[in-house]
């Protein structure tokens, strides 16, 4: 089988962590795998390319200026047509776009298309953004994709018609388990939180809800691993609210389980998730979480269980949350126990590559 898969770049986000997994997965005898890239290189490039399964690897660039979209639609046509493949499968809004917009100019109307949403589309975008959604993603592709089974649900109530299936993410939990260690009241407790710092990830409301744990009552300090465009702005809120010295930004981190495992809680205070990795993986070392009660986050978090969901953009119900795990240690140890057994179970590497290949084969 080929496969053409279209994905905006290889940066090191979920969504490109994800493909790079499924694609490593894929039995080179049995498939054929090229990409393109809608939007820009990005530095996983290299590895993307050095996959079994990868015969080429493309870029839609102009020479010396940007392309225009529909430019790179008739482009990516022609690239489809160029390599013939068995099925197009596109990932993320920009991409699964310009797929849509590509195959309704009539260039490729005759070769299946899946779309990959990782997200809320409903939540995240406008009233214009989600007619676009629905005319050239929507009503074009057979399949859609989530990783989500309450955006499954909602997805399917909107559209009863359309193909919609539900596939967990790839997991690659290490073997260590988090120390359900005892930290006497003075030892400093340490906060993590783990996302590309855009506003949809809602890091400044974390920043916001550290204002109301005093040093005094909770020796405390937190790490926001990643990078991103607001990186400069949340220091800048941080030193306006008198806490430089306990708020860290030290970049992007390759080995992120390193700082799980001597973390007390982890905290994921988005706007609008679907089956957020980072999350997954902080519950699947048995870490304590929290996490904003949006989208699929209901699918992961039993609140008060497993973890603890709080109201998205609300600084004061996430400090009382922060504040309860970290002054109640049996209650943070059961919630991470419980949380390690619900990853377990809920998520299985080749189940959700064979629930992928089922579909890739429905069409042949």
């Amino acid at each position: 089988m080929r496969i053409l898969y279209v994905i905006d770049s290889m940066t090191k986000d979920g969504a490109e962590s994800q493909l790079l997994k499924t694609i490593d997965r894929l039995a080179p005898e049995q498939y054929e795998v090229y990409v393109v890239l809608s939007r820009a290189e990005g530095e996983r490039v290299t590895e993307l390319a050095a996959l079994p399964c990868v015969r080429d690897v493309a870029t839609l660039t102009g020479e010396g200026k940007r392309m225009k979209l529909l430019e790179k639609a008739f482009a990516l046509g022609g690239i489809i047509n160029s390599v013939k493949p068995d099925i197009v499968h596109s990932w993320l809004w920009y991409s699964n776009f310009l797929c849509g917009l590509s195959r309704r100019c009539g260039l490729w109307r005759k070769i299946p298309s899946v779309a990959s949403q990782r997200g809320d589309y409903h939540a995240r975008y406008g009233k214009f953004r989600l007619w676009l959604t629905e005319k050239f993603i929507y009503n074009t592709a057979d399949v859609l994709l989530t990783n989500s089974a309450q955006i499954q649900n909602q997805l399917s109530q909107r559209y009863p018609d359309k193909q919609i299936f539900s596939i967990p993410n790839l997991l690659e939990l290490p073997t260590e388990e988090w120390p359900q260690r005892n930290r006497d009241d003075t030892q400093e407790k340490v906060i993590v939180s783990v996302g590309r710092f855009a506003p949809e990830k809602g890091h400044r409301y974390l920043i916001e809800a550290l204002r109301f744990i005093k040093p005094e009552d909770i020796a405390w300090s937190c790490t926001f691993l990643g990078e991103g465009e607001l990186e400069t702005e949340l220091g800048a809120l941080a030193e306006r609210h008198g806490l430089s010295e306990q708020i860290k930004f030290p970049g992007f981190c390759e080995d992120v389980f390193s700082v799980l495992l001597t973390a007390d809680v982890f905290v994921l205070p988005s706007l609008h998730e679907s089956s957020p990795n980072a999350l997954i993986e902080a519950m699947g070392i048995g870490l304590p979480c929290i996490a904003s009660d949006v989208g699929g986050i209901s699918d992961l978090i039993e609140n008060g269980e497993n973890g603890v969901r709080v109201p998205p953009e609300d600084p004061e119900e996430l400090a009382a949350a922060l504040y309860w795990v970290l002054t109640q240690p049996n209650f943070a140890k059961e919630l991470g126990r419980n949380a390690r057994a619900t990853i377990q179970q809920k998520f299985d590497s080749t189940e959700s590559m064979r629930k992928l290949e089922d579909i890739y084969q429905q069409f042949l």
